[in-house]
């Protein structure tokens, strides 16, 4: 629910601000009536402050390990809760627009403009220049992880993923101060990792087992190492990506299904009625496990869908990812099934 401050509310929060907050500061044009709708979406906070002749300030949480975010007028900065003084000028025509403050929110605004000006580097690049800025960039990344042990040096860490190989990645944050290595976010990433080593091109299937709304218990197995290629569907009602894939999917299945392949739909982070709904509403005809929930993601190490793979007639995983996406999907299967 959005608390809307009033001038003696703003007033009172300013002068109780001690060093156990997180002093947020700032101007905006005068005679503006707009308020700043202030957010921290993990601790859902979302408040609105109405500026005092231009000016306004609230006291937020002290965690370093997450950020706040303030809106006007169509304008925005985040800044680090690490309990110190930052503040944001509305009235300034930056781009991006960055608070102002010192340590860790100063360092966090020179991530920000260095990470603007890369992002207009990068495409406007040569191709043949474009090997050495994906080296600055993993440099920049490790660079910015290994001098901040808070969110900033976390959302390093995560950037820097897709750059790096699964043990380079592993070792990489073995190196790093415990308080990020051992951040929550960042063991989950790297479980996630293991998750998909596991379940790369060449190894064999990880089973599971979801109770089904009837009552009745559907495996994976129940399916793959069955003799046939199976085209596993990870997807969810809600998923829009998902859905599009669909026509593709039906048809490989009705070019391919039979004796030698099968498709099986598994429904993933949604709810039950609202799968059944959507397969009844997109005719799904091929065999489907649902309300999985986070079960195959966990073990699959899936972070988004649609994700497809391809199992092999013994359970060996033979495909995996972009290759089993849109237009490319049925070419990859034929490759396979003949």
């Amino acid at each position: 629910m959005k608390k809307i401050f009033t001038a003696v509310i703003v007033a009172a929060a300013v002068m109780s601000c001690t060093s156990k907050n997180t002093v947020l500061s700032g101007i905006v044009p005068e005679g503006s009536d707009q308020q700043v709708r202030v957010m921290v979406r993990s601790l859902k906070l979302d408040t609105l402050v109405t500026p005092v002749n231009g000016k306004f300030s609230i006291g937020l949480p002290v965690d370093d390990k997450l950020m706040a975010v303030a809106h006007y007028d169509g304008k925005s900065a985040q800044l680090i809760l690490d309990g110190s003084r930052v503040s944001i000028d509305f009235t300034s025509d930056e781009k991006p627009l960055c608070v102002q403050g010192k340590g860790a929110n100063a360092a966090y605004a020179e991530y920000v403009r260095w990470n603007a000006d890369y992002r207009n580097r990068y495409p406007a690049a040569p191709v043949e220049e474009r090997a050495a800025l994906m080296d600055e960039y993993r440099n920049k990344m490790k660079e910015i992880a290994a001098a901040n042990n808070n969110v900033l040096g976390l959302i390093a860490v995560k950037n820097i993923k897709p750059l790096l190989e699964p043990a380079q990645m592993r070792e990489f944050v073995a190196t790093l101060d415990p308080a990020i290595s051992e951040d929550e976010g960042i063991v989950t990433m790297l479980e996630t990792i293991d998750a998909q080593e596991a379940t790369s091109p060449g190894k064999m299937f990880a089973d599971f087992e979801i109770t089904q709304p009837d009552g009745s218990v559907k495996k994976l197995s129940d399916y793959v190492g069955k003799g046939k290629y199976v085209l596993a569907d990870f997807w969810a009602s809600w998923c829009g990506p998902c859905r599009r894939e669909i026509p593709n999917v039906k048809k490989v299945y009705d070019r391919f299904g039979g004796e030698k392949f099968e498709v099986v739909s598994i429904a993933v982070w949604d709810k039950a009625e609202n799968t059944l709904k959507a397969i009844e509403e997109e005719k799904l005809e091929w065999p489907q496990i649902i309300d999985c929930q986070d079960v195959p993601g966990k073990l699959y190490g899936i972070e988004g869908i649609p994700v497809m793979i391809l199992f092999g007639p013994d359970g060996t995983i033979v495909e995996r990812g972009g290759e089993l996406r849109g237009e490319n999907m049925e070419p990859t299967i034929a490759k396979y099934v003949k």
